[in-house]
Formats: C-alpha cells, structure tokens, sequence
C-alpha cells in the first residue's frame, strides 16, 4: 500500500513539474526546484541523459550531464543554492522548439559565488516542454554589478 501511495505522488509530482505552459516557465521551475533542493523536480523538467555543458572562461568546453547536476542539488539544503535569472529571452521559431538564454546570478549559502548566462535548449513533448540541453559560462567581471546590464 506505501509503495502505491508513493507511486501516485511521484506521478503527481513529475506530470506537474512537466507541465509547464511555456518555455520559460519551465526554466522558472528548474530554478525553484534548485533554490528547494528538489532534485525529483528538476529531473521531471529534464529529457533522460540531457547534458549540461560549461563554456569555460579559457573557451574550453567542460562536458557534464544534468544528472550530476540533480545529484548535487539534492545533496543542497532548501535556500543554500539560490540561482536568480533575469532578463531571460526566449527564441521559439517553432511551436515545439524554443530556445532560453538567461543570465544568472548564484549565491551558495548566502555569498556571491558566481554569475553568466544559461542557454536551454527545449523541446514540447506530449507530457510539455521538456529540456534537452543546457550550456552555461560564467563572466569574467563583477558579479556584484552584473545584474544591472539586463535591467
């Protein structure tokens, strides 16, 4: 009977977080999930072995899998990693195809510990929109000041 119930709220909670109505919602969860460190909803959002590449500051390409990613965030505390988007632009020149880019800032455990820009790749399946890849690199400059460029 537990195995049931727990079946049903994990269904419950992968076709909410799947839903999302449009692209940018879908990165707003993936966020929300992250600041809560709830893996389980992130992994909702994310096409199966989905990869999470860094451009570095040195233009080399780190590989990585969201995977990881999941992994490391539900190892978080709720509020220890709080990644802020904004000024997010979304590119969706097919109904079923979008693009996000979103800078970020990233406080871990209350300090400044980085910022850049995010870029998903997202798909719209039957179950909603779905991420199929994310790439990321950080800036080079001040962080304390780097929100202000998109405002």
């Amino acid at each position: 009977m537990i195995k049931v119930g727990i079946a049903i709220c994990a269904m419950i909670t992968l076709s909410t977080a799947a839903m999302a109505a449009t692209p940018v919602e879908t990165i707003d969860k993936l966020f929300d999930a992250m600041r809560r460190g709830d893996g389980a909803s992130i992994a909702a959002l994310v096409e199966e072995d989905a990869r999470l590449d860094r451009l570095q500051l040195d233009g080399t390409l780190k590989h990585g899998v969201f995977t990881d990613w999941i992994n490391w965030v539900d190892q978080q505390e709720e509020g220890a990693a709080n990644e802020q988007i904004f000024g997010v632009k979304t590119l969706q020149a097919s109904p079923k195809l979008a693009t996000v880019w979103a800078p970020f800032v990233i406080h871990y455990k209350g300090k400044l510990a980085g910022c850049g820009v995010n870029q998903f790749t997202l798909a719209k399946s039957n179950e909603g929109w779905r991420i199929l890849y994310g790439i990321d690199t950080p800036h080079d400059g001040d962080c304390s000041t780097y929100r202000s460029q998109f405002e």
